[in-house]
């Protein structure tokens, strides 16, 4: 026992103290790693609804497969209460995430990220011919989208105001209003999906990104031949500057 106190006697303080300092280092960069591999897409988040973000039960998905095999979404304004598939154009939101006008973002999400990272607005409306309805939830939603190349050698997916998508999920009918009989039935709301956080979107198609309006040209100058003053020397307006319009990238 001498013998192993003289040799302690020996060993310097700060090997001492490094011997204890290292573990305690490794530890804490692991559990640093671990941390930053939940936010970032290494584990389990808790989004809106306050569940994991696990996938959407067999039970389902079961039911989506049952509507795509017989692939024909009902009407909105005839949807009853319960599971149904209808289709309808995306017109608007009470917020969005940008865009160019017309073609503003509802939902987004990168390619390879987990549903509970996506970011979306809060009420999304689409409509038929028939009618209006609304989808609470969209940011929990397993959303079809093809990807699109974004900076830094990413890909995002997104939804946009002018889509054609097509919605399984829960429908919840609204009350009829006091005027139905007078007022336009296609422009009535007819219910919400998505209140029990199950959806299932799939984009059917995108038009075009609108073209940006040409500037108009300018009108060539009439002064007299009399005219002697600076505004008559002035330089034209060239046209081709203009008039040349650049196409967007369909998004």
């Amino acid at each position: 026992m001498g013998e192993l106190f003289e040799l302690g006697a020996g060993i310097p303080p700060l090997a001492i103290a490094l011997a204890f300092m290292i573990p305690l280092a490794i530890a804490v960069y692991w559990y640093g790693n671990r941390r930053v591999g939940n936010q970032f897409g290494g584990g389990l988040s808790r989004g809106r609804w306050g569940q994991d973000d696990e996938p959407l039960d067999e039970a389902f998905r079961a039911q989506v497969r049952r509507f795509q095999d017989r692939g024909n979404p009902g009407e909105i304004a005839d949807a009853p209460a319960g599971m149904v598939m209808l289709r309808g154009v995306l017109t608007g939101a009470d917020t969005d995430l940008g865009g160019a006008k017309g073609r503003e973002c509802l939902w987004r999400n990168r390619a390879d990220g987990r549903r509970g990272a996506a970011v979306a607005a809060e009420i999304v409306f689409f409509r038929d011919a028939s009618g209006q309805a609304a989808i609470e939830g969209l940011e929990r939603a397993l959303v079809i989208a093809p990807p699109e190349r974004g900076g830094r050698g990413l890909e995002w997916v997104g939804l946009y105001r002018g889509d054609e998508i097509e919605v399984i999920g829960r429908f919840e009918p609204e009350p009829a209003p006091e005027d139905a009989a007078s007022a336009d039935p296609s422009a009535r709301i007819y219910g919400t999906l998505g209140q029990d956080g199950k959806l299932h979107v799939r984009l059917v198609h995108r038009p075009p990104a609108p073209t940006p309006e040409a500037t108009p040209e300018a009108e060539p100058a009439t002064d007299s031949p009399d005219d002697t003053s600076d505004d008559a020397a002035a330089d034209p307006v060239d046209p081709a500057a203009t008039s040349s319009t650049e196409k967007r990238e369909t998004r």
